[in-house]
């Protein structure tokens, strides 16, 4: 499934809701865009496709090009052998019901329907994958604006089976292609592979990561024919990989999230000193649900302030050996009737994995100043939209609506760096989180090749691509060589 690469997506964001057809490259590299599901609009995708090929002839059918039987489409998406499937229905009960087991970890409950014709009694969907909080592939963004451009719709006015949308309806599902498209560092290097691997990887760990793990290994055997899954293949937590990690049950351990420091005395006490090796493969997201993403900083929306340094966020938050440092917002720069306001500071349980995170990125382990108060996520946002002295920390989707984030500067004398996606996608903001991969690595022993070369893969800018989709953003080239220096 491979994509178009927008070289003015920002500027062509605006174009994809004029009424005529604007494509977003005007040349762009050769891509394959794969479709399965309904027969009955089949005609209608194939002269779309046609038609978008007059904009972007380098792109055409994939192999999985194939419209044969709706009720193909649900197995399609999947297990993401299309990019889209086609369908002159909603899902089925039946079909959504596994499609939202099967990405549980990716927070997808149904496919994202997307009507390009017809009328709701005579309906025509182009069903795709759409991860939260993050933007389809370029290829297939391409494909369905220009079925909801005046030209596609004009098709689908000649081809007859469905009636063209109107205005107010295309508009709308226009919006739906909506979602931030994190760059890729053109320095990224292209996976080459040093020499033919054979073996089996086995990988036990996040259900985060399922789909990417999924996508990795697919296009990894592709290049690699003669390496497969283990016998230990599966992903339904962070936690079952690490102790998978532990019992020796498995190669890879994929992790959306720090080790956390008992977690590291639980591995020394059954592997005496050693420390898993740990690659990170991809940084945390954005705003998406339930998942591993930038730590924003709460205040309430009375509060002036509008930035904190690192070292004044631990001063806050840590206990500076036995009392905090900070109490009073006059010691953050607030002047006036704030100047001598008490800082009361309010934080998801000690154990949840945004504290534990904080805990290590803001205080380096250290202790929690014991005047926080710990409640849970819903209770503590609801105590920081209530009270004017409040300060706390979380996913921004934790957040109630109202609260004011705060910028934060990774030291003294460096400009402040809001939350946004785009400083959180380049690491700009110093509260941005990875994904890692974890492995068992005996010292002064080289990695199973099978193993290192995978994780070659991974660190290239062939794996790095599909990241910009999953909800999670890509690692920059610096990251990479860095990770993949731990290989050697």
């Amino acid at each position: 499934m491979n994509a178009i690469r927008l070289t003015a997506r920002s500027a062509c964001a605006a174009l994809l809701f004029a009424c005529s057809f604007a494509p977003c490259t005007a040349a762009p590299p050769a891509a394959a865009i794969n479709s399965i599901g309904d027969p009955a609009m089949a005609p209608l995708m194939d002269a779309w496709l046609a038609g978008l090929r007059q904009h972007h002839p380098r792109l055409h059918k994939g192999p999985r090009w194939r419209h044969e039987s709706v009720a193909a489409a649900a197995g399609a998406l999947m297990f993401e052998t299309a990019d889209m499937a086609p369908m002159a229905r909603l899902p089925l009960p039946s079909e959504t019901a596994p499609y939202a087991h099967q990405f549980a970890g990716d927070m997808m409950k149904t496919p994202l329907m997307i009507r390009v014709a017809g009328t709701p009694e005579h309906p025509a969907y182009i069903a795709v994958n759409k991860r939260p909080g993050s933007p389809l592939p370029l290829a297939t963004t391409e494909f369905i604006a220009f079925a909801l451009s005046a030209e596609g719709q004009a098709i689908a006015a000649r081809q007859g089976s469905y009636a063209p949308l109107n205005a107010d309806d295309t508009q709308a599902e226009r919006a739906k292609l909506d979602g931030f498209v994190a760059s890729l560092d053109p320095a990224l290097p292209v996976y080459k592979a040093k020499t033919a691997v054979r073996g089996a990887i086995r990988s036990d760990g996040s259900d985060g990561m399922k789909s990417l793990m999924e996508r990795w290994m697919n296009d990894f055997e592709r290049v690699q024919p003669g390496v497969r899954r283990g016998e230990r293949w599966e992903h339904p937590g962070t936690l079952n990989g690490f102790h998978a990690l532990m019992a020796g049950e498995t190669d890879l351990a994929p992790m959306g999230r720090e080790l956390w420091p008992e977690e590291q005395a639980a591995y020394a006490s059954v592997l005496p000193g050693r420390k898993p090796l740990e690659i990170k493969v991809a940084r945390g997201g954005f705003n998406t649900p339930q998942r591993t993403t930038a730590q924003a900083v709460f205040v309430h929306p009375s509060n002036p302030l509008a930035s904190l340094t690192m070292a004044q966020l631990r001063a806050v938050l840590g206990d500076g050996g036995g009392a905090a440092s900070v109490t009073r917002w006059g010691q953050l720069g607030l002047t006036g009737a704030w100047a001598d306001r008490p800082i009361h500071i309010y934080m998801p349980p000690a154990v949840a994995p945004n504290s534990m995170s904080m805990q290590e990125m803001v205080l380096a382990g250290g202790r929690w100043n014991p005047a926080a108060q710990p409640g849970s996520i819903a209770d503590t946002a609801q105590a920081l939209l209530r009270d004017p002295d409040a300060i706390g920390f979380g996913g921004l989707e934790e957040g109630a609506p109202g609260l004011k984030t705060l910028a934060i500067a990774p030291a003294d004398g460096v400009a402040p760096v809001e939350l946004n996606a785009a400083n959180a996608a380049s690491g700009a903001y110093p509260l941005t989180r990875y994904m890692y991969i974890r492995l068992n690595r005996r010292p002064g022993q080289p990695l199973p090749p099978q193993i290192r070369e995978f994780l070659r893969y991974v660190l290239s800018r062939d794996a790095q691509e599909p990241v910009r989709y999953s909800g999670y953003f890509p690692l920059t080239a610096d990251e990479v060589r860095r990770e993949l220096a731990k290989l050697d």
